[in-house]
């Protein structure tokens, strides 16, 4: 195509932010609008106004919110980008705790002098983007990609270390780049989180999206620190203009495997079995069953009996644990704050992993063990409503087993 468009989608809570990028020659255009109450408006409604508008390309680009994004960092592995995003099927539940089927994913390499080499994997809730889809595709704006929105602003950076924050009811996002390439992307969930991540990667300019700059004055204690205020279009912007670059051209978490078809003549045999199967062998098959369960029946009848008759032996013991339970009460009411956090933390780690020590200081913990999946221990505790700021203190380490050790700290809310 020799003079390229697209149109970039963004969401601004319930409003639609639509922006169409333009290139002709070395010259680009755009220009960007706003529907108002976009996701509470009916197919008629939304018709009409897309119908104000002449659109016609159908290179159409989302980009969606970091906040609604499950997104886990990793260092490069050994294999390159493309036979890790080929095998990530097979073990993507161990780095986001979701199965395939329940999210769409992909993944985006990052080197950096500084921050190294690594790899981000973005994933979406199946549920939550499919709502959004089929709501652009009754106003004729079903995109043909999905791209994360930290992704989308590598256009509009320039080639220092920028960082760009974006306001989303009280907590924040907050990615980092490096000449133009994403080098961390978080989430912060009050102020003072935030003015740590910009103290300890003090970026040479700031960009902030959904909040004015008294906003976050307090939170600059570097005076050189360029800081400007972008409106609500830029991400939708970044993302059209992406498109027209094709610098993401691998990106796209709607990218899914298309299945092998089976052929006609197999479907018709493996049918004619089952029709085989229902006519001589399953009516067999069930008075056997039906026999097996009956004969099951009567033996566990007959051991059951001796339980019953030591039923009142039972209800001693019942009564001797009980006394003992109310000697641990007491215990309780003396160190109920930190038997609290005990269970809480006993609730938030999995099965599978051995809690080997764990330590409180004032409103702080740390905690070792080891298990199938450090990431996944850390994921848990992120979600837990008794914990924030939860990291690994190191590196996590495999043992002879093929389990991982880690140490994790956190703060107590």
């Amino acid at each position: 195509m020799f003079f390229p468009k697209s149109i970039g989608l963004s969401l601004d809570g319930n409003d639609l932010i639509i922006s169409n990028a333009s290139q002709k020659f070395l010259k680009s255009c755009s220009e960007s609008m706003v529907i108002k109450d976009f996701l509470l408006k009916e197919p008629l409604e939304l018709q009409l106004v897309i119908d104000e508008h002449d659109f016609q390309t159908k290179n159409i680009v989302l980009s969606w919110p970091r906040e609604k994004t499950i997104v886990r960092e990793i260092e490069l592995p050994g294999s390159n980008i493309k036979e890790f995003r080929e095998s990530l099927s097979y073990q993507l539940d161990s780095f986001i705790l979701f199965p395939e089927d329940e999210v769409y994913y992909d993944v985006h390499p990052s080197n950096s002098t500084d921050y190294g080499e690594k790899v981000f994997i973005f994933a979406v809730k199946k549920e939550e983007l499919n709502t959004i889809l089929l709501k652009l595709e009754s106003a004729d704006l079903k995109p043909d990609r999905v791209i994360i929105s930290p992704l989308s602003y590598i256009p509009l950076v320039n080639y220092a270390k920028v960082a760009v924050i974006e306001k989303y009811e009280d907590r924040y996002t907050f990615n980092l780049y490096v000449d133009k390439t994403l080098v961390s992307t978080s989430l912060a969930r009050n102020k003072d989180s935030l003015k740590s991540k910009l103290l300890e990667n003090i970026p040479d300019e700031v960009n902030l999206l959904g909040c004015e700059q008294d906003d976050i004055n307090d939170l600059l204690s570097e005076d050189k620190v360029n800081v400007k205020c972008w409106d609500a279009s830029k991400q939708s912007l970044g993302v059209a203009l992406n498109e027209l670059s094709e610098c993401l051209s691998s990106f796209n978490v709607l990218k899914v495997k298309a299945k092998k078809k089976i052929p006609e003549l197999a479907a018709m045999g493996v049918l004619s079995i089952l029709v085989l199967a229902f006519i001589f062998i399953l009516p067999g098959i069930f008075r056997y069953k039906k026999e097996q369960s009956i004969q099951t029946i009567d033996g566990k009848l007959n051991e059951m009996r001796p339980g019953v008759m030591i039923s009142s032996r039972l209800k001693e013991e019942i009564d001797s644990v009980s006394g003992i339970n109310e000697n641990i009460s007491k215990v309780i009411e003396k160190y109920s704050h930190r038997i609290d956090l005990v269970a809480e933390l006993t609730k938030a780690v999995p099965d599978d992993t051995w809690v080997k020590q764990v330590f409180f200081k004032d409103n702080s913990f740390e905690m070792e063990g080891v298990g199938l999946s450090g990431a996944k221990v850390l994921t848990l505790l992120e979600y837990s409503p008794r914990f924030n700021s939860v990291s690994f203190t190191s590196s996590v380490v495999k043992d002879k087993a093929g389990k991982e050790k880690f140490k994790i700290k956190g703060s107590i809310k």
